[in-house]
């Protein structure tokens, strides 16, 4: 029968607004552990960070094992990172001095802060983020 009423709301309520999470930036130091390939013939190490505009920033040795360290600029919210094998021969960081690099990286907000370059790898080769 037509007559009887209906149990479904003839106008859904409308739900709030959800609002979009706030970004989390990486903050803190980040850690390159270079393959053997990377170590040889004196090479140095910078970061090209970017996402929000670009800085160049030298990378110094952490400890003998191979690991160096750079720490993320906080003057600009940075959320990615390119870590770079460069010519020696040279103080200026750019592209032209650049030897080798790593893929583009997000960089991590959940802990992780160590950058490992696989072995046998060169130009944009893998790598994996883990905790130093």
């Amino acid at each position: 029968d037509s007559s009887e009423p209906s149990s479904e709301p003839s106008d859904p309520i409308p739900s709030a607004p959800i609002a979009p999470p706030t970004p989390s930036y990486p903050q803190g130091v980040v850690y390159l552990k270079v393959s053997e390939d990377w170590k040889v013939a004196n090479a140095r190490f910078a970061a090209y960070f970017f996402g929000n505009g670009e800085r160049w920033v030298d990378m110094t040795k952490s400890d003998s094992a191979g690991i160096y360290e750079v720490a993320i600029p906080t003057d600009k919210k940075f959320p990615k990172v390119i870590f770079c094998r460069m010519n020696p021969g040279s103080t200026a960081n750019s592209w032209s001095t650049k030897w080798n690099q790593t893929e583009d990286l997000v960089i991590p907000t959940d802990g992780k802060n160590l950058y490992t370059v696989n072995e046998g790898t060169w130009d944009n080769g893998g790598g994996s983020w883990s905790v130093k």
